[in-house]
C-alpha cells in the first residue's frame, strides 16, 4: 500500500466532505438546535404562554374545595383565577358535563375536581383542554398537597411551612475516587457521558452514511473502475476513512468550540438566573475525560466508518445500501444502549466485559471512566483490544473490497464472501 496515494485519496474525500452543503449545514445547525433546545425548553416549561387560566374548583363531598381555592389563588404564574367554587354528589360524566362544556366552549380553561379517598382524604383530577405543561400541573400538585397537609396537621401545633420545607429535601450525591471528591454524582457523570456519546453517535452516523452513499454512486456509475486504475482497493478505502475521520474530527472541533463558547460566553451574557450563573463546566468535564474521550472518538470512529465502507461496497445501488444501513448502525445502537445500564452499574463483571468488546469499548469504556474509573490497566488493555479489533476489521474489509467493489448486477451472498476472507 501507498501512503502517499492514501493521503490522496484521503485529501479528496475530506476535501468534498467539508465543502458540500450538507456538511455545512448539518456542522452549524447541530449547535444552534442543541442551545436553542438547552435554553429555550426551560423557558417554555416555567411558562404556559399565558398570564391567567381560568378554573373551577369542584368539590365531590371532601370539604376541601374553600381551603383548595385559597392554595390555587396564591400562585402567581400563571395566575390561576378560581371563577367558581361548587359542590357535586358523585364525579359522574353527566354531573360534571356543565364544566366539560364550558371548558369546551372557553368559558373556563380547566376545572380540578376533588374525590374523597379513605386513605389521604382526597384525591384531585384536572379536566382541561391543553394539559401538557408539566411546572403547572405540579403547581396544581402542589396545591393540592398542601390542601391536605393543612387539614391533617390543624391544631396539632406543626409548622406546616417546615414540613413542606422536608417534602422539597434533596439529596445531594457526592462521587469519591482515588482523585478526590466529586459533587454531581449520578445526574453529572448521565449528562456528559449522555452528551459525549451522542456526539460520537451523531458525527459516525452523519459523516459514515455520506462516505457510504458516495462509494455506492461511485461504484454505480463505474467511476470507481477509474479510480481502481490509479490506486488499489486497499489505498482507496484507507483513504476515504481517513477522509471522513478528518471531516468528523473537524466537525467535532467545531462542535467543542460552539459549547465552550456557549458556556464561558453566552450564558454569562444572558443572565440565565443563579443556578445556570454557578454552573461550573470543571464539575462534569475533566482533562482526563476529555483526554479519554479524543482517543476513543478517534479510534471508535475509525472502527465504525470500516463498517460503513464495507457494507456500501457490498451494495450496487442506493436503493440496497437505503435497506441494508441498519447493519452498520447496530454496533453503534448496541454500545448506546449499553451505556445506560453502565452509568447505573458501573462496578459490574457485566460492565467490564462490555467494556472490553471493541465494538462497544468506545461508548461503554468511556462511561465507566466517567462514572466510575476503572483501574488504568483495563482502560488501556480496552484501547489496545480497541486498536486490534480496527486492524482486524480493516484486513477483513480490504479483502471484502478487493473482491466487491467492482461487482456488479447483483450482491454477494454471505457464504460468498466468507469463502473470499478465507482466500485471503
Amino acid at each position: 500500500m501507498n501512503p502517499s496515494q492514501v493521503v490522496k485519496v484521503a485529501r479528496r474525500e475530506y476535501l468534498a466532505r467539508v465543502r458540500s452543503r450538507a456538511f455545512i449545514f448539518m456542522t452549524v445547525m447541530i449547535p444552534l438546535l442543541m442551545g436553542g433546545y438547552m435554553f429555550l425548553m426551560p423557558l417554555l416549561f416555567t411558562s404556559s404562554g399565558v398570564e391567567e387560566l381560568r378554573i373551577a374548583v369542584v368539590d365531590v363531598n371532601t370539604g376541601f374545595g374553600p381551603a383548595l381555592g385559597e392554595q390555587l389563588a396564591a400562585i402567581e404564574r400563571p395566575r390561576l383565577d378560581v371563577t367558581e367554587q361548587a359542590a357535586l354528589p358523585d364525579d359522574s360524566e353527566s354531573a360534571r358535563q356543565p364544566y366539560t362544556d364550558a371548558v369546551l366552549e372557553e368559558r373556563l380553561d380547566g376545572y380540578l375536581v376533588l374525590t374523597p379517598d379513605p386513605d389521604i382524604g382526597a384525591r384531585g383530577r384536572y379536566y382541561a383542554r391543553e394539559t401538557g405543561n408539566p411546572v403547572m400541573l405540579r403547581d396544581l400538585e402542589r396545591a393540592v398537597e398542601a390542601t391536605l397537609l393543612d387539614r391533617l396537621v390543624a391544631g396539632t401545633g406543626v409548622d406546616t411551612e417546615r414540613i413542606r420545607a422536608w417534602q422539597r429535601f434533596d439529596l445531594e450525591a457526592v462521587t469519591v475516587s482515588d482523585e478526590g471528591e466529586s459533587a454531581g454524582g449520578f445526574e453529572a457523570a448521565f449528562f456528559s457521558t449522555v452528551a459525549l456519546s451522542m456526539l460520537l453517535y451523531m458525527a459516525v452516523l452523519i459523516n459514515g452514511q455520506g462516505m457510504a452513499m458516495a462509494i455506492v454512486e461511485e461504484k454505480s456509475s463505474r467511476l470507481i473502475e477509474v479510480i481502481l486504475g490509479a490506486v488499489t482497493s486497499t489505498e482507496f478505502m484507507a483513504g476515504k476513512i481517513l477522509g471522513v475521520l478528518g471531516s468528523g474530527l473537524t466537525q467535532l472541533g467545531i462542535w467543542v468550540a460552539a459549547v465552550l463558547l456557549g458556556v464561558f460566553y453566552a450564558v454569562p451574557m444572558l443572565s440565565l438566573g443563579a443556578g445556570v450563573a454557578e454552573f461550573d463546566l470543571g464539575t462534569i468535564l475533566s482533562l482526563e475525560l476529555i483526554f479519554y474521550f479524543s482517543v476513543f472518538f478517534t479510534l471508535g470512529y475509525f472502527l465504525y466508518s470500516v463498517f460503513f465502507a464495507v457494507l456500501a461496497a457490498t451494495c450496487t445501488s442506493t436503493e440496497e445500501l437505503g435497506h441494508a444501513m441498519f447493519a452498520a448502525v447496530v454496533p453503534m445502537v448496541i454500545a448506546l444502549m449499553s451505556t445506560f445500564y453502565v452509568i447505573a452499574n458501573p462496578g459490574t463483571a457485566a460492565t467490564r466485559v462490555l467494556s472490553l468488546l471493541p465494538p462497544l469499548t468506545p461508548l461503554v469504556m468511556l462511561a465507566r471512566v466517567n462514572v466510575l474509573s476503572p483501574p488504568l490497566w483495563e482502560i488501556w488493555l480496552g484501547i489496545a483490544l480497541l486498536a486490534l479489533g480496527i486492524v482486524a476489521a480493516g484486513w477483513l474489509a480490504a479483502r471484502i473490497f478487493r473482491y466487491a467493489l467492482l461487482l456488479h448486477g447483483k450482491r454477494p451472498t454471505l457464504p460468498e464472501l466468507l469463502s473470499v476472507i478465507r482466500a485471503g
